[in-house]
């Protein structure tokens, strides 16, 4: 048998008793690999390595496209704050306009008002006629006393108002002019 230079006897081997020598020889023989079945080893660890190799890259594979994945998604929402944020600041610019047109607002919204106001006060005037007119029929009727009587203290309370609406009016264009 030819020995591994690797591992050679140790000199105590030949100091020491046969059982003994036959002990540590035993230890010694186990410690020696033949090369075939180092080239086996070797090709195991080999293919261990290379499986282990493989898991490791399929790995970082997948983290690579969590993170590409991570990375899209947080490109959408910088994109969807961007576009929030342009709006916010058009809002704000409109906001800035009304705060400093406020006051013509203000007129325009009462000037508004007193249209509206000025329209329900025309229409009014505008059914005096007719209502001076029924109840002019009415005053015949005597059955119709009571109502003719309604009709005419309503029709006074629109007549008293139409005169200080036209007062008003000759006041406030007065002033205007």
């Amino acid at each position: 048998m030819k020995l591994h230079q690797a591992h050679p006897i140790p000199v105590r081997y030949f100091q020491v008793p046969k059982c003994r020598q036959l002990t540590i020889f035993m230890v010694i023989r186990e410690q020696f690999v033949s090369p075939a079945s180092i080239d086996l080893g070797e090709a195991a660890i080999l293919r261990a390595n290379d499986a282990h190799l493989s898991t490791m890259v399929a790995e970082q594979v997948e983290q690579a496209q969590a993170g590409l994945e991570s990375l899209n998604s947080s490109r959408k929402i910088i994109n969807h704050l961007r576009e929030n944020f342009i709006s916010i600041e058009k809002l704000c610019q409109e906001c800035q306009t009304l705060i400093e047109n406020h006051d013509q607002i203000k007129l325009l919204s009462n000037a508004r008002n007193n249209l509206n106001t000025t329209l329900k006060d025309v229409e009014g005037m505008m059914s005096i006629s007719v209502e001076a007119a029924e109840a002019r029929d009415s005053l015949s009727d005597e059955k119709e006393l009571i109502n003719t009587y309604e009709r005419l203290t309503a029709f006074d309370g629109k007549r008293r108002f139409a005169l200080a609406a036209a007062s008003s009016h000759r006041e406030e264009v007065g002033r205007l002019r």
